[in-house]
């Protein structure tokens, strides 16, 4: 039961991110063990010393080796991908930028998996884009700097004209030319975020390779994988810089000897200890769960222009014992971590069964969104959950809206079956911060979707001055094309609000209209009246 909305609340939030971390307790007399603490730590410290600088660079190379080679499969289908789309373009032989070939464009890059924008070029000169629409005056581009087979040249570090403070690749052909999306990149090196991707064509020389959107010089030292491609001709390197591990001076070694020290006192520790209940993050959840300090709350959705309530997303709040609440986007994490979601998940929607099942009945054209965490797709008790706790207690399934992260319906095997099982039973779903993952509305539309809801980050560029404030209307249509419902998260402007007003009808959220409340406000609130007045003012607290 994950709780997206929480990713906006956090920008508020004042805790600390480590919340969660170990509370530390002062250990019991020592006595005679404390021998062999002595003994373990001297132990410890000499391995350390003598063998984690060879291990640690050890497995930095072997992940940089699998890394790359699974870098280099990916940049083969994403030329592979463009060499395909710019050639079907150019079989059209359509006017540049005409309604037509923009539509041809648009419809590719919404079917594509790695591209994000298709742009119409003549001469290095950018004439309109699926994103930017057709330009005022043509805007010159830089040549490219790698020439690869098929006569594609790539562009690196390339800041994007649609997008404020992006960076990615941009891949060029003779007429046409398309930005990369970077995340479907760079995820594969998220667990190397020392790591930098630098590209070269065949042959591959030092002098030759450019960084893939960070502007890093490479140097000599340090650690690196090649991979070449016979298909394209593209070279990717994948470099640590000088001594991934830090420099190995004296004072590292004895900080590494350190650490390994660390490691003896915490296996004298774990020995003393025995069975010693320790306060760890795990605990507390569990011990949350059983103490009922995990609660629900509930953000409106409303519809414009009317400003007329039609449902709530259900969101997890935990106050521990000192009332103090801990951020949930932490706790969810580490719920899913531990194995525990499914207990989060069924106490969310048992509560949402007791808490807001009567009053749904009484409004049956409202409705209640959930969220679903990628591993409780897995679960086959989602289903008996979601019958037991909600439409037992008189809620029609047509009122419940599961959202489902556009990520996961990619990555998660068994996602395409349990939707197809929620739709039959005539749940709704929803793609959630949809815009974020990597898959096209088409995508969505073969699995059996009912609708996105676009992230909070194209939110905040309406009503601005931004290129990007285009991309929420845009989205909105084309989902509305392939018979896609739109909800819109993150409005937290009265400007927003007014602008997105020219969409009806459209369904929203966010901050300008209210956080997440309690049933008892709930209810104070929206008892008798579903008609909410329109906003004075942003909300700031």
């Amino acid at each position: 039961m994950t709780d997206h909305t929480s990713k906006s609340s956090a920008r508020k939030s004042r805790h600390d991110t480590s919340t969660l971390t170990h509370r530390s307790r002062h250990p019991a007399e020592l006595g005679w063990p404390l021998v062999l603490a002595v003994v373990l730590i001297l132990v410890g410290t000499v391995l350390g010393h003598a063998g984690a600088g060879h291990m640690a660079r050890q497995q930095i190379q072997a992940d940089l080796d699998a890394t790359s080679l699974r870098l280099a499969a990916r940049f083969d289908d994403i030329v592979s991908e463009a060499r395909r789309i710019f050639g079907e373009l150019d079989d059209l032989q359509s006017t540049r930028c005409s309604e037509d070939e923009l539509l041809a464009m648009r419809t590719q890059v919404f079917n594509a998996r790695f591209l994000r924008d298709i742009g119409r070029i003549e001469q290095s000169r950018l004439h309109c884009s699926t994103a930017l629409g057709e330009l005022e005056r043509p805007y010159r581009g830089s040549p490219p700097d790698i020439r690869i087979a098929g006569d594609l040249g790539l562009k690196t570090d390339r800041e994007v004209l649609a997008g404020e403070g992006t960076r990615t690749m941009v891949i060029e052909g003779r007429r046409f030319n398309a930005l990369v999306d970077p995340e479907v990149v760079m995820d594969l090196t998220a667990a190397m975020d020392a790591a930098t991707l630098y590209l070269s064509s065949k042959p591959a020389s030092d002098s030759t390779w450019h960084s893939f959107h960070e502007d890093v010089a490479l140097t000599q030292d340090g650690l690196s994988s090649v991979r070449c491609s016979d298909s394209t001709g593209l070279c990717i390197m994948l470099h640590v810089g000088k001594d991934p591990l830090g420099q190995w001076q004296p004072q590292t070694r004895l900080v590494m000897a350190g650490f390994g020290g660390a490691a003896g006192f915490a296996l004298f520790l774990l020995v003393f200890m025995g069975l010693r209940r320790e306060d760890t993050p795990e605990q507390r959840l569990r011990q949350a769960l059983d103490n009922d300090w995990i609660s629900t709350v509930y953000q409106p959705i409303i519809r414009l222009p009317d400003h007329r309530l039609v449902g709530f997303e259900a969101l997890a709040r935990w106050r521990d014992n000192d009332d103090e609440q801990l951020p949930a986007e932490e706790f969810i994490a580490l719920a899913e971590r531990t194995g525990l979601i499914g207990q989060v998940s069924a106490k969310m929607i048992r509560t949402i069964g007791e808490e807001l099942s009567p009053w749904l009945k009484r409004n049956p054209e409202c409705v209640i969104a959930i969220n679903i965490a990628p591993s409780e797709l897995d679960d086959d008790a989602l289903l008996d959950k979601l019958d037991r706790e909600l439409i037992e207690r008189g809620v029609r399934p047509e009122q419940v809206f599961i959202e489902i992260t556009e990520r996961t319906m990619v990555e998660n095997e068994s996602a395409h079956e349990r939707i197809e099982q929620l739709s039959r039973r005539g749940f709704k779903v929803y793609a959630d911060d949809f815009g974020i993952g990597y898959c096209g509305l088409a995508y969505l539309n073969d699995m059996d979707v009912d609708g996105i809801k676009i992230s909070h980050l194209f939110t905040a560029a309406v009503a601005t001055e931004s290129p990007k404030a285009a991309l929420v209307p845009r989205i909105t249509e084309l989902a509305r094309e392939l018979g896609l419902d739109v909800v819109i998260e993150g409005v937290e402007t009265k400007a927003q609000a007014q602008s997105l007003s020219t969409l009806e009808p459209i369904l929203v959220q966010g901050w300008l209209y209210s956080y997440g409340i309690d049933i008892d406000e709930l209810i104070e609130r929206y008892d008798t009246n579903l008609d909410l007045p329109q906003p004075e003012s942003t909300t700031t607290s």
